[in-house]
């Protein structure tokens, strides 16, 4: 096993892995590996974007100086699993729309001290700011279709100044009548106009077609 990413993430051959918060317990059936008396986690990029976005040749990894995160989308926490692993020291809020999605969050936070789900709508973060205050990074997985519109809001509310996110641009959520890669740079150039620095952007095909990983930079 090799350290891939400082910290927290690591590779054997072609797969990438975290170190499992929670020895022995799997989230969403991944295979788990122990070498040297350590237990790692497979990422599975078919599932994860973060994974989908590694595996794709991204670049950066801005997980290195982060102690907080804001994750918007949830879901039933696969990749949450992944940053939780890789934050053990952070926290890391997850607000999800969804009561059932939801639920499922909430069981995984009784097992991950370092998760704080929150039960609200991502368009409306003035209900969730107070709970997570101002954080590192801000991490978007939703599919509505406004997406650039909603980012933004949040890291106006809660990112910190020069703070990191990633936005996970779903193009089919927000039009069917244009090319994914024309979204795309109405997406970048709608960021750019908000003091956004784009560090990088990566398509998610084939593990998820149709989608782009943004990493950017909040303006100070």
């Amino acid at each position: 096993m090799e350290e891939f990413r400082a910290p927290g993430l690591y590779r054997r051959g072609s797969n990438l892995y975290t170190v499992n918060l929670r020895p022995g317990e799997k989230v969403y059936g991944e295979d788990l590996l122990t070498e040297d008396g350590v237990e790692y986690r497979k990422i599975d990029p078919w599932r994860s974007k973060l994974g989908a976005y590694v595996a794709q040749g991204g670049r950066l990894w801005p997980f290195e100086r982060v102690r907080s995160v804001l994750y918007l989308g949830g879901g039933h926490g696969t990749t949450v699993s992944h940053l939780s692993d890789v934050l053990p020291k952070g926290s890391v809020h997850v607000v999800e729309k969804s009561p059932r999605a939801f639920g499922a969050l909430l069981a995984l936070a009784q097992r991950r001290e370092n998760l704080y789900p929150i039960l609200a709508d991502v368009q409306l973060p003035e209900r969730y700011r107070a709970d997570c205050g101002e954080v590192d990074h801000l991490y978007q997985d939703v599919s509505q279709r406004g997406q650039v519109e909603i980012f933004l809001e949040n890291v106006h509310a809660a990112l910190k100044p020069h703070g990191t996110g990633f936005l996970m641009l779903k193009t089919r959520s927000v039009t069917q009548t244009e090319s994914p890669r024309a979204v795309l740079k109405t997406a970048t150039r709608h960021l750019d106009s908000e003091g956004c620095e784009i560090l990088e952007t990566v398509d998610l095909s084939p593990f998820s077609r149709g989608h782009f990983a943004l990493l950017l930079r909040a303006p100070g």
